[in-house]
C-alpha cells in the first residue's frame, strides 16, 4: 500500500490497543467496534513486528486473523524519512522517544489519520491527532 493519503480510515491503531484487543480486554473490544463503525481500521507493519515479538505459542491463528482484518500500512521511504525528521526535531529540543513510536506517529501523519493509543505521552507531536484509547 502506498503511504499517500488514504480515504476511509477512521484511525491507526497503536500496538498497545491491538495487544489489549488480542488479550480480550473489554475496553479494547469496545474501542475497536466503535472506530470500525467510523471507517476502516489501520495498523502499521511495525505493529505487526511488535505483536509477533510478544506472541505466545498457540496465539498465531487469532493474531493472524486479527491483523489480516486491518489495513496494514507499510513502513516505506516517505514514512521512514518523516519519522527520522521528527526524531531529529525532538532531539534538537532535548527530547527523545523510541524509534518505533516515531515510525507509528509518522505513519498516522502520512495517511492523515488519528492515532488510537493509551500511550499519549509517547507521542509529543503537535500535528499528530491522538485518540485516547480508554475514552470513546
Amino acid at each position: 500500500m502506498q503511504s499517500s493519503r488514504v480515504k476511509g480510515i477512521s484511525c491507526l491503531v497503536d500496538t498497545d490497543v491491538a495487544i489489549d484487543f488480542l488479550r480480550q480486554h473489554e475496553y479494547a473490544r469496545g474501542l475497536m467496534e466503535h472506530w470500525a463503525g467510523e471507517g476502516l481500521l489501520a495498523i502499521s507493519t511495525l505493529t505487526h513486528l511488535e505483536i509477533y515479538q510478544g506472541m505466545k505459542p498457540g496465539e498465531e491463528g487469532a493474531t493472524n486473523a486479527f491483523l489480516d482484518g486491518l489495513i496494514s500500512v507499510v513502513v516505506d521511504i516517505p514514512i521512514a524519512r518523516r519519522a527520522g525528521t521528527m526524531l531529529g526535531e525532538l532531539r534538537s529540543k532535548g527530547m527523545t522517544i523510541g524509534i518505533a513510536d516515531a515510525i507509528i506517529a509518522a505513519t498516522a501523519l502520512q495517511i492523515n489519520a488519528p492515532l488510537l493509543t493509551n500511550n499519549v505521552d509517547h507521542y509529543p507531536f503537535t500535528d499528530l491527532k491522538l485518540i485516547r484509547g480508554l475514552e470513546i
